[in-house]
């Protein structure tokens, strides 16, 4: 998990920091068939990451207008990997849900800031002070339910979500007991998203596959992508893998589609870029702008969310990004609106992906350099990490927990994940997860640290 961090004005181009009528055809007129993107370096770019992880890659590039799609690498089983391979998408989905619900706000059919629980009868969907939750608090992670519901209990841990159905659903909704005020943090929830996408269905008087269909995936001429639905077999699908390039499940999503369950090509997520960068070409044009400004607070200071899109600063503009992960595939996408330029990168493995397709939308912002995440560690004892634990700021709102956990040290920033850390010498610790480094100062326990990312130095103070 990268510690997205405001770079110094000398790193800023180097530190960057997821019953409805049919709808016609829009202006950007049938999808454009795509051209192979430069052997050089586009290709160079895709195999030297395929030399250290992944199994397969496809890279889209959208500029002026134009589309270009390139892909290196596996299927799976031997196979070469075609430009035309179906891919998970994991939570790019959230995206579309998020302009589902802009879609029904444009059109009044409901109002961003009603309670979600009017589309739910019989459920009172409540925080801790008794406020509704609404539409907006679960379209910008700030609604207070957990990232999964508490009966989340899967018959196959490789294929999760595929028999958390309506039934269970309702059962979480109508024994949950909130734990915070809605609105007042940023916490990523998948139940959330879901959430969003069957009560959007249950506001339309239909479902979530096919208000998404008929509202967004066929108006913008989507004619491949489709939901992993149970049961449903999808052809042309590849093959996913885990971070050790080993075969695993596909993904299927009953209620919680709306979280993560879209699978497609990258012709059809770049007529998706297309249409985000030029709305007004569409009849989504209002949708798509309410979807992309500004929300809410977000994981970070720098990086206030719109409806399900992470808004992030870029060599003075802002550009829109989201994130995708299911089992054996990774996704990125982002958005630069004022350069009308997007970019994504697709992976048939559980492999990071984000930095290659910033660096397509922006060659100022390099790859990483995976290498540094495969340093040989030094053992420590506990004795040696235990005064290393504590929490130190970077500034007020953006800090760093260190903690140790069954002899291990880990960090979390503020609005992310944990990860663990692991030892270069008694002072300087490396991530595995991402190319990062910390350094302790000298003491016991150390007054700062200093995080290395990216080029850019960030120093922390210890509270």
């Amino acid at each position: 998990m990268p510690v997205r961090t405001r770079p110094a004005p000398d790193r800023a181009r180097r530190r960057l920091l997821q019953a409805v009528p049919a709808v016609a055809a829009f202006g950007l007129g049938a999808p454009r068939p795509v051209r192979a993107l430069a052997a050089e370096p586009t290709a160079a770019l895709l195999q030297a990451r395929l030399a250290q992880q992944g199994v397969g890659l496809v890279a889209v590039q959208v500029a002026n207008r134009g589309v270009a799609v390139a892909s290196q690498g596996q299927a799976g089983e031997g196979k070469p990997l075609r430009d035309d391979a179906l891919f998970e998408i994991g939570s790019i989905t959230k995206t579309f849900t998020a302009l589902l619900l802009a879609d029904a706000v444009v059109r009044r059919h409901l109002a961003i800031d009603d309670p979600v629980e009017k589309a739910l009868p019989g459920v009172a969907l409540r925080d801790t002070a008794g406020a509704p939750i609404r539409w907006v608090d679960l379209a910008t992670q700030r609604s207070g339910l957990p990232r999964l519901p508490s009966n989340f209990a899967p018959k196959d841990p490789g294929d999760p979500y595929a028999d958390y159905d309506e039934a269970r659903l309702l059962e979480f909704l109508n024994t949950f007991k909130p734990t915070v005020a809605r609105d007042t943090r940023w916490e990523y929830s998948n139940l959330g998203f879901g959430l969003l996408g069957y009560a959007l269905g249950r506001a339309a008087g239909s479902s979530y596959p096919e208000l998404l269909a008929e509202r967004v995936l066929r108006p913008l001429g989507m004619s491949r992508s489709t939901l992993s639905l149970p049961g449903r077999p999808i052809a042309a699908w590849v093959d996913g893998h885990d971070a050790e390039k080993r075969r695993v499940p596909h993904w299927h999503l009953d209620v919680l589609a709306g979280a993560g369950g879209l699978v497609m090509p990258a012709a059809d997520l770049a007529r998706y870029a297309q249409a985000a960068l030029t709305p007004d070409a569409t009849p989504l044009g209002e949708a798509f702008a309410l979807a992309q400004k500004r929300h809410a607070a977000g994981p970070s200071e720098i990086n206030p969310i719109g409806l399900a899109w992470v808004r992030a600063p870029l060599n003075g503009r802002t550009v829109l990004n989201h994130d995708g992960g299911t089992g054996g595939f990774s996704s990125s996408l982002w958005l630069d609106p004022q350069r009308q330029r997007a970019a994504a990168i697709l992976a048939n493995a559980m492999v990071e992906v984000n930095d290659l397709a910033l660096h397509l939308l922006d060659e100022s912002m390099p790859p990483k350099d995976l290498s540094l995440m495969r340093q040989v560690a030094v053992a420590l004892g506990a004795e040696q990490l235990a005064p290393l634990a504590g929490v130190y700021a970077a500034r007020p709102a953006f800090k760093l927990t260190l903690s140790v956990r069954d002899g291990q040290l880990w960090a979390q920033a503020t609005g992310q994940s944990a990860f663990q850390l692991f030892a270069k010498s008694s002072r300087r610790f490396f991530a595995r997860i991402t190319p990062l480094e910390i350094e302790f100062a000298e003491g016991s326990p150390p007054s700062s640290l200093t995080l290395f990312q990216g080029g850019a130095t960030v120093r922390f103070v210890r509270e």
